[in-house]
C-alpha cells in the first residue's frame, strides 16, 4: 500500500498545477527517478492502481504513460492534506 500511496503522491506532484490534472500524462520513467524504485516495479504497482480505478495507463510510447484519473487525484489530494 505505500508504494502505491507514493506513487500516488509523486504524480499528483507532477501534474496538480494543471487545471484538469487528470488529463496530463507523466513518464512512468520519471516517477520511478522521483521515488527512486526500479521502473519494473513502478509500471507492476500503477498496473494495481489501474485495476482500482486511481490510475490510467497509455503503453503506445516505450516507457508507459500514467495519468491520475480523477478519483486518483481525489485521493492524493486526501492523502497530502
Amino acid at each position: 500500500m505505500e508504494n502505491k500511496d507514493t506513487i500516488l503522491s509523486a504524480l499528483l506532484v507532477k501534474v496538480e498545477g494543471f487545471k484538469d490534472p487528470h488529463d496530463h500524462p507523466t513518464p512512468a520513467e520519471d516517477i520511478a527517478k522521483i521515488i527512486a524504485l526500479p521502473l519494473p516495479h513502478v509500471i507492476s504497482v500503477s498496473r494495481e492502481l489501474a485495476e482500482e480505478g486511481l490510475v490510467a495507463i497509455c503503453s503506445f510510447p516505450d516507457i508507459p504513460l500514467l495519468y491520475l484519473t480523477k478519483t486518483g487525484v481525489s485521493r492524493a489530494r486526501r492523502m497530502a492534506s
